[in-house]
């Protein structure tokens, strides 16, 4: 298992995904996947702009963080795309696994 930083997803049994924020040769940082997008993301007039193009309707700002997360899954099916999604519990069995709460003082990466 070869799992990168910012590259590869971890998937839960509840369906969950989760980026690698940060990992080492035997431990790995992990943090819900639409919150990373969300904490990384800044709110810029240009940002907004985005937002609204790719929903002229309107749209509760989660789901376009949800929807990065989709994107990145699609890519990450794609053979041809670098990176993968590991299954949690296999990954477990090999590094220690550092999960970030949703509700914390560092979330900010």
């Amino acid at each position: 298992m070869d799992i990168q930083a910012e590259r590869d997803l971890l998937k839960d049994d509840y369906g969950n995904y989760y980026v690698v924020s940060y990992a080492t040769k035997d431990s790995l940082t992990v943090v819900n996947a639409a919150l990373y997008h969300a904490f990384n993301q800044e709110l810029t007039d240009e940002f907004v702009a985005e937002v609204k193009r790719k929903y002229p309707k309107g749209v509760a700002i989660g789901v376009y963080f949800a929807d990065l997360v989709h994107e990145q899954i699609e890519k990450l099916e794609d053979p041809e795309f670098p990176g993968h999604i590991y299954d949690l519990n296999e990954v477990r069995k090999e590094y220690d696994i550092h999960l970030k709460p949703i509700y914390h003082d560092s979330l900010h990466l």
